[in-house]
Formats: structure tokens, sequence, C-alpha cells
């Protein structure tokens, strides 16, 4: 089968492979679509320190496709928690000391682990398009984000950057009753975030900042836009070893919050897939090119100015 494997930074290449031949509790999947994603971009250019333990390795996490031994339409995210560990005892699921990262989306087939087939693959609904089934990882993060920043109704919400992360959290900020300002961003992005309930503007002052960008300005951004007595959240993440000067005035005495969100737990997932059948918003418009698996490296090496999400069809 036909599958990408990633050597190293920008180094992406299509290669023949065996076909996977599943163990016990795993489940063989024929993909239907792919999706790339930031995070699969920013590995391109530089690798990831969970995702991509060994290379070369497998490549692509967002995918919907075809359970080869039942022909269920599935879907699954990229990990599961192993219930067992100290954060897991705690109830910090998305902090699991033992997770298996599923990497691999951008071939023919996938091969899924036994424990992310039992607690993370669900069957997608009927009349859903595998597209959008795809997106359940990426939302799933997303309502982890909203979830950790605590997001109440009536409270104001800015969200830093509006791709396709920055438009699903402003998606369900608004689902929480919150009123969403997304800043910054290109044109054509910006012209989206009606369709996904928010509004443009500055952010200043707002109860909840979320960076949803992952690069030193909009961190820092996001420290100057929120109230005193808000919380900043910082979802966009950004290498290891990168450093954040805090006003210390700040903190202390406008007694900020700051806290990250990475990932999600079952819940999230199952949360996620629910909200992207409900139609409540037009998450189709995040895919705005089409390509085949030849056609990936060239694009994350040179994306677009318009890509917001590719669908990749083996």
């Amino acid at each position: 089968m036909r599958a990408l494997r990633f050597y190293g930074p920008g180094d992406l290449r299509l290669e023949e492979v065996p076909k996977p031949a599943p163990g016990p509790g795993e489940v063989l999947v024929e993909v239907e679509v792919a999706l790339t994603d930031g995070t699969d971009a920013k590995t391109f250019r530089r690798g990831h320190p969970f995702l991509l333990a060994e290379t070369p390795s497998p490549f692509g996490h967002e995918f919907a496709g075809v359970d080869v031994e039942t022909g269920r339409r599935v879907v699954a995210a990229n990990s599961a928690p192993c219930g067992e560990c100290a954060a897991c005892r705690r109830g910090e699921e998305t902090l699991c000391e033992n997770r298996p990262f599923l990497n691999g989306a951008y071939a023919e087939y996938l091969l899924v682990p036994a424990r992310i087939a039992e607690r993370n693959m669900l069957p997608v609904p009927d009349g859903l398009a595998p597209e959008v089934a795809a997106m359940v990882e990426p939302l799933a993060c997303c309502l982890h984000g909203v979830e950790c920043a605590e997001i109440q109704a009536g409270q104001t919400v800015a969200v830093l950057g509006p791709g396709p992360i920055g438009l699903m959290l402003c998606a369900a900020g608004k689902d929480a009753g919150a009123h969403v300002a997304v800043v910054g961003g290109r044109p054509e992005r910006r012209e989206l975030v009606p369709a996904f309930g928010g509004e443009l503007g500055d952010g200043h002052g707002a109860d909840v900042v979320i960076e949803a960008v992952g690069t030193e300005e909009a961190w820092r951004g996001a420290l100057e836009l929120v109230r005193p007595g808000g919380l900043v959240l910082f979802f966009g993440g950004r290498e290891r070893g990168s450093e954040l000067p805090v006003d210390t005035f700040r903190l202390h005495y406008e007694e900020l919050t700051l806290r990250g969100a990475f990932h999600h737990a079952p819940r999230h997932v199952r949360a996620a897939l629910a909200f992207l059948a409900s139609g409540a918003y037009p998450w189709e418009e995040l895919i705005t090119h089409s390509v085949g698996l030849e056609e990936v490296p060239q694009l994350f090496a040179d994306p677009p100015p318009d890509l917001l999400k590719a669908a990749v069809i083996p």
C-alpha cells in the first residue's frame, strides 16, 4: 500500500509499505479521507516531542474510514488514556503517562491500536460526510480547551487567530453561551467568523482570552488583552524551551489566571462527534483544498495562502 512517512523536518516521503495485519483488539481501517492540520504542519517543519518519538514514522492523525472487517464507517482519536496511571487516577486523562499515539492517516490503510479501538474509536453517524467526521480529534481538543477555560454563559471571550482551530474554539465558546470576539487573521479567514458564532473585535478587556496561533507574538498579545481577574488559555503549542515574559505586576496585583490546554479525553471525543453531526455550524467550510497523497509534501512545504484544511484522498 502507499503511505507517507516522516524522516525528519521537511522530509516527507511517499513509499510502498506492507499493508498492516491487525493483531488482537486492533482494527484495520481503509482510509476514506485524512485531513491536514496545524499540528502536522508544525511537525513537518520541526518534528514533534510526543507524536513522533521515532523516525521514519507514519504521518497524519485526522481521518475517517471503513473498518475492513465489519464494513462500518468509523473515526478514531489519535490516543486513548490508560485509566491506571497517576494522572488518570486523578481524573487528568489528557496528561496520561502511557498514551499510545496514532499516526499514519496519510495512507491507504491505517492500523488502530487496541486501546484506541476500544476507548476512542466511534461509528460515524449516518449522513455525516467523512471529511467532517474526520474533524473529531481537533474539535475534541477545542472542547477540552473550553472546559479548561471554565467559560460561563454571558462571558466575553477573545480568540486569537481565525484558523480552523480558532473557528472551532469560536463555535465551542458560543455554544457555551459566551460572546466571542475573534482577533487578527487574514481577511479570507475573518469572513468565516460570523458563520462560527463569533464577531470581529480587538478583544481588549475580555473575561477569557484563548491563544490559538502558537507564536510568541500571540502568546504575549493574549496577556495584554485579558481583563484584571481574567483567564488566559494558551492553546497553540510552541517549541520546547520557549519562554514567555510575564508582567508580574499584572499577574499578582490583577490576579490573572494563566492556563495551558493540550489534547483531549474520551468524553471530549464523543461530544465532538455529536457536535459535528448536529450540523450546528458549517464545518465543511473549514476544508478548502483536496489533494492526493503525492501532493501532501509540497502542500506542507509551500502552503497556499487560502489553505485552512485539505482533504487528503488516498
